[in-house]
C-alpha cells in the first residue's frame, strides 16, 4: 500500500473513531437523560393505579359491609347444623345469599361473593361463572379469620384476575367466617386507561396476557418483560412507536400477581428525535467525506516528485544504469537525487566484482549439492528418488553449459546468447534447464530445496495430524468420563428424592422400588401423610426417558406434593396439577399417574387414575383382581379438563399393587414381552410374602425373564398392604 494511501487510511480511522465516540457519548447522554423521566412515568403509573384500585376496593368494602349486615343471612348461617347434614339450613343460606349477590353480579359491579369457613370450605358461593374456584388461599383465609381486613388484586385462575376484598364475618358464636367479594379487574383497568389515556393490560407472572382490551395490538409486540422490577421500554411496530411502561403488582397475599403494562403512542415525539439523530449522522458523514477528499488531492500533488524518484530507483533495480535523476532543489527530493547518483556508481562497481565471485559461487554450489544429497537420504524412498533425479538433471545441464559456452562466458559473461546456446545443446526446455539459463545453478538448487522442504513439511504435517487425532481422542475420552460422572450424580440425586423409610405398622405396610432403564429415569413413586391419619400414595410414569424425563418427574412430584397439602379431594388435586403442567409445557411431555388417599382405619381408598396402568388388588390367598380401567387421560396434555375419582375398600390382608408399564413391557432376547399373565402369576405366588420381599421377588423374576437383555423401560413398584 502506498504511503499516501496509508496516511489517508490513518486519518480516516481517526475521524471515524472520533465521530463514533461523539455518537456514543450522545447516546449515553440521551440514555442518562431518559432515566429521570422513566422514573417519573413509573411512579406516576404506580400512584394512579393505587388510586384506581383503591376506588374499586372501597366500593367492594361497602358491598361486603352491606352483606355482612344482613340479619337474615347471619341467622341462617348461625343456625346451620354442626354435623353439616341440615339440608334445610344450607338451602336457606343459598337462597338468602343469592338474593343479595345475584343483583350485584347481574349489574356487573361484582363477579364473585363467597362465604368461607376457616378450613377453606365454601359455605356459599355466588359467581358470574358456572364453577367458581376459591378466591383465597388457606393462609389468607386464616389471616382474615383472625381479624384482618384485606383488599387487592389476585389471579384466581389461569385466565382471570379479580379485585378482592375480604373481611371477618361473625355469623355465630364460634370462630368467625370469611366474607370475600370480588369484582372483575377490567373495571379498574378501564378506569385506569381512561385516566392515563393509554392502552393497559395485565400479564401474569409467566408473561402471558390475561386481562386487557385490543389483544391485536399486544400480540405482535412480543413483549418479554422482567417480573420483579418496573421498566419503561420503547417498542416499534407497524410504523408506530410505543412507550411501554411495566409495573409489578403485589398479590393480595403479599406475593407477586403479575405486571401492569401500559402502552402510549409516542410516534410523533420519538420520530422527531430519530430524524434529528439521522440528520446529525448524515452531516458528520458529509464532513468526513469532504475532509478526506481534500486531503487526497493535497497528498497527490505533494508526493508527485517522490513518485519520480521511485521510478528511477525501479530502473536501477532492473539493471538500467542509464537512468538519472538530476538534483533540482535542496529539499528532500534533492537529497534523494544525490543518493541515487551514488547508488548508480556503486552498481557499476558491483558489476565488475561479480565476475570475480563467479568461480567461488560455483564451488559453493557443488558443496550445496553434496549436502542436499545427504539430506535426501533422510526422506522416504519415493521422495528421495525424485530429489536425486532433479539433482542429476541439474548436474547434467550445468555440464553442458560449461563445455559449450565456456569461451563465450569468458569473453562476455553477461552475453545471454552464448548461455542459451549451451543450454540448448544439453537438452534444455525443461523447467530445470530454464532455471539454469536464467540463474545458473542457484535457481534449480533452490527449487529442489523447496521440494525437499515441502516433503519434510508434509511428513511433519502427517505426524502432527496423527498427534492431533490422539489429542482429540484423549479430550473426547475425558469429556465422556465427565459426562458419565455427571449422570451418576444425577442418578444419585434422583434416588435421594424417593422415599427410603418404608412404614411397617400394625395397620398397614408400604414398600416401593424403582430401577431406571438409563442413568436417570422418568418413573417415580411417593407416599406421605395428608392429614387426619390418611396416607397419600402415588406412582407415575413420565413420557420419554433420560434426563428430560427425570427433570419433568421432579417438577411433577414437587407440585403434586405441594397441592395435596392444601387440597383433600384427589380429583381436584390432579386437576390443579394438570393445569399447572399444561400451561407452559413447550416440550409436550405428559405423565400417566395413579393418585390415591388411603384411610388405614377403614381401609377405604379414594383414587384417580390419569391414564396409568390399572392397579391390582391381591388377597392373602393369592387371588388377584384388577381395578377397572379409567377413561381419564394423562396429565400435562391440555388445560381445564376434569378427572374422575373412585373409591373402594381394601380388606384386611389385601394389598394394592401399583406398577409402571416397564414391568409388563420387559422383553427377553427373542423379543417376547413379559406380559400381564406372567405378572399376575408372580403376584399370586408372592402374595404371602411381606411387601418388600414380594417386590424384590417380582423384580428378580423380570430380570430372569430378560435373560441379560437390555432393560427397555424403567421398572417401578409400589405396594400398599392393609394388615388384619
Amino acid at each position: 500500500m502506498l504511503l499516501r494511501s496509508r496516511i489517508i487510511l490513518l486519518v480516516s480511522i481517526v475521524f471515524v473513531v472520533t465521530f463514533g465516540g461523539l455518537i456514543l457519548v450522545g447516546l449515553q447522554r440521551e440514555r442518562l437523560a431518559e432515566e429521570p423521566f422513566a422514573e417519573i412515568a413509573i411512579n406516576g403509573t404506580e400512584a394512579l393505579w393505587q388510586e384506581t384500585l383503591g376506588q374499586t376496593t372501597n366500593a367492594l368494602e361497602a358491598v361486603a359491609d352491606e352483606i355482612a349486615a344482613d340479619r337474615d343471612l347471619a341467622e341462617a348461617i348461625g343456625a346451620r347444623d354442626i354435623s353439616r347434614d341440615g339440608s334445610g339450613d344450607v338451602s336457606r343460606i343459598q337462597t338468602l345469599g343469592a338474593s343479595l349477590a345475584t343483583p350485584l353480579i347481574a349489574a356487573g359491579s361484582l363477579s364473585d361473593v363467597q362465604i368461607l369457613e376457616p378450613d377453606g370450605r365454601m359455605l356459599f358461593a355466588g359467581s358470574d361463572i358456572a364453577e367458581p374456584t376459591r378466591l383465597l388461599d388457606l393462609g389468607t383465609i386464616r389471616a382474615v379469620s383472625a381479624g384482618a381486613r384485606l383488599g387487592g388484586i389476585r389471579q384466581v385462575s389461569s385466565d382471570r384476575f379479580r379485585v378482592i376484598v375480604a373481611r371477618p364475618y361473625h355469623a355465630s358464636a364460634g370462630e368467625p367466617l370469611v366474607l370475600a367479594v370480588a369484582a372483575p379487574v377490567s373495571q379498574s383497568l378501564d378506569a385506569f386507561s381512561q385516566a392515563l389515556e393509554a392502552e393497559t393490560v395485565l400479564f401474569n407472572t409467566r408473561g402471558r396476557l390475561i386481562e386487557g382490551p385490543r389483544p391485536e395490538l399486544w400480540a405482535p409486540l412480543g413483549l418479554i418483560l422482567p417480573q420483579r422490577r418496573a421498566t419503561v421500554t420503547e417498542i416499534r411496530q407497524d410504523g408506530r412507536i410505543y412507550s411501554v411502561t411495566s409495573v409489578p403488582l403485589a398479590d393480595l397475599a403479599a406475593g407477586s400477581a403479575g405486571l401492569l403494562v401500559t402502552a402510549q403512542d409516542a410516534t410523533e415525539s420519538l420520530a422527531a428525535l430519530d430524524r434529528l439523530t439521522v440528520w446529525t449522522v448524515v452531516a458528520m458523514a458529509a464532513a468526513l467525506i469532504a475532509i478526506l477528499t481534500g486531503l487526497n488531492f493535497y497528498l497527490r500533488a505533494a508526493f508527485r516528485p517522490l513518485n519520480q524518484a521511485v521510478g528511477v530507483l525501479g530502473a536501477l533495480s532492473r539493471g538500467d544504469t542509464a537512468a538519472r535523476l538530476t538534483k533540482q532543489s535542496e529539499d528532500e527530493i534533492g537529497m534523494i537525487a544525490e543518493a541515487v547518483g551514488g547508488l548508480r556508481r556503486t552498481l557499476i562497481a558491483l558489476n565488475d566484482a561479480r565476475r570475480q565471485r563467479e568461480l567461488q559461487r560455483r564451488r559453493q554450489e557443488r558443496f550445496i549439492r553434496r549436502q542436499m544429497e545427504t539430506l535426501a537420504g533422510t526422506l522416504e524412498a519415493g521422495a528421495r528418488e525424485e530429489v536425486l533425479s532433479d539433482l542429476r538433471r541439474i548436474v547434467a545441464a550445468a555440464s553442458g553449459q560449461n563445455t559449450s559456452g565456456q569461451t563465450g562466458a569468458d569473453e562476455n559473461p553477461t552475453d545471454d546468447g552464448s548461455e542459451k546456446s549451451g543450454a540448448e545443446t544439453s537438452g534444455a526446455g525443461t523447467s530445470v534447464g530454464q532455471l539454469i539459463r536464467d540463474d545458473d545453478q542457484l535457481g534449480p538448487l533452490a527449487a529442489v530445496l523447496q521440494q525437499m522442504s515441502g516433503r519434510v513439511v508434509e511428513q511433519h504435517r502427517r505426524l502432527s495430524e496423527l498427534v492431533n487425532r490422539l489429542r482429540e481422542a484423549l479430550v473426547r475420552e475425558t469429556e465422556l468420563a465427565s459426562l458419565q460422572q455427571e449422570l451418576s450424580i444425577a442418578r444419585d440425586l434422583q434416588h435421594s428424592v424417593l422415599p427410603v423409610d418404608f412404614p411397617d405398622e400394625a395397620r398397614y405396610a408400604i414398600y416401593g422400588q424403582m430401577e431406571a432403564a438409563r442413568q436417570v429415569g422418568g418413573d417415580f413413586y411417593d407416599f406421605f401423610d395428608c392429614g387426619g391419619g390418611r396416607i397419600a400414595v402415588v406412582i407415575a410414569d413420565v413420557s420419554g426417558k433420560g434426563v428430560p424425563a427425570a427433570f419433568f418427574m421432579a417438577i411433577c412430584r414437587t407440585l403434586l406434593k405441594t397441592i395435596a397439602l392444601f387440597e383433600a379431594d384427589p380429583a381436584r388435586c390432579v386437576r390443579q396439577l394438570n393445569d399447572l403442567l399444561s400451561s407452559d409445557n413447550e416440550q409436550l411431555m405428559f405423565v400417566t399417574l395413579f393418585f390415591g388417599i388411603f384411610d388405614p382405619d377403614s381401609g377405604h381408598i379414594r383414587c384417580v387414575n390419569a391414564g396409568h396402568n390399572p392397579p391390582f388388588v391381591v388377597a392373602a390367598d393369592g387371588s388377584v383382581k384388577a381395578l377397572p380401567q379409567s377413561e381419564d387421560m394423562g396429565i400435562g396434555v391440555m388445560e381445564d379438563i376434569d378427572f374422575t375419582d373412585v373409591g373402594f375398600e381394601l380388606e384386611p390382608g389385601e394389598r394394592l399393587v401399583l406398577y409402571t408399564d416397564g414391568v409388563t413391557e420387559a422383553f427377553n432376547p427373542d423379543g417376547e414381552a413379559y406380559g400381564e399373565t406372567r405378572f399376575i402369576a408372580e403376584m399370586a405366588e408372592s402374595a404371602a410374602m411381606p411387601p418388600k420381599t414380594a417386590t424384590q421377588a417380582m423384580v428378580e423374576a423380570i430380570h430372569r425373564f430378560e435373560a441379560g437383555g437390555d432393560q427397555s423401560d424403567d421398572i417401578t413398584f409400589l405396594i400398599l398392604q392393609r394388615k388384619g
